[in-house]
């Protein structure tokens, strides 16, 4: 039955992937994400032209690399964290003091292969940047986020924040009074249209 909806849900989402790939413009941005809502450059037909593509950081982490990220990406060599990455099940890198938690990745080598060639292709110039409010994230740290120095940027959040320019709430998205919801997944059985689509991800790519 899983199958069978992957496939009846793959088939929903052919025009609207269609549509999205027609309309945007940009094609050479980068996009730093928290998570894996960093994915939709696959919905809008884009490379990955990020190494932050299928893992994820922790909020405050994940500020900390954004705010000295020339350093992190360029003068730290990532390395494998072994005691993470055994609690975890699954690889975990370092950043100096900054985790990588490669959820989607089998090996360290297979995820830092991955990092590398994808840090390759990062456009410094045309840098788009997504955050979620979940796994502990607080006002705070979405006001600390709101503050950083980057022309595009979007936190989702669990509610609206008027005071806070970048974030976005998508209405029902919220688990919790703390989580967002996983933006990837399917809003129900009998849609393509996943909780990502509710964002005007065409607006915001397009935008220089």
């Amino acid at each position: 039955m899983e199958k069978i909806n992957k496939i009846y849900r793959r088939i929903l989402r052919i025009y609207m992937d269609k549509e999205y790939q027609r309309k945007i413009k940009n094609k050479d941005c980068s996009i730093i994400s928290m998570n894996c809502v960093g994915v939709v450059s696959h919905e809008l037909g884009l490379r990955f032209n990020s190494p932050t593509v299928n893992l994820w950081f922790t909020p405050k982490e994940f500020i900390k690399f954004l705010s000295q990220l020339e350093h992190y990406i360029y003068d730290c060599k990532i390395e494998m964290d072994e005691k993470n990455s055994e609690k975890y099940g699954y690889p975990v890198g370092k950043l100096e003091d900054i985790h990588v938690y490669f959820t989607h990745y089998e090996t360290f080598e297979q995820a830092k292969q991955k990092w590398i060639e994808r840090l390759k292709r990062l456009n410094m110039d045309n840098l788009y940047i997504i955050m979620v409010q979940k796994d502990g994230c607080t006002e705070q740290d979405i006001c600390s986020f709101d503050s950083l120095k980057f022309k595009h940027k979007v936190i989702f959040t669990v509610k609206e924040y008027p005071q806070y320019r970048s974030a976005y709430y998508i209405p029902k998205s919220e688990v919790d009074i703390q989580n967002v919801k996983n933006l990837c997944d399917y809003q129900s059985k009998f849609t393509g249209k996943r909780w990502l689509d509710e964002f005007d991800w065409i607006s915001f790519l397009n935008e220089r």
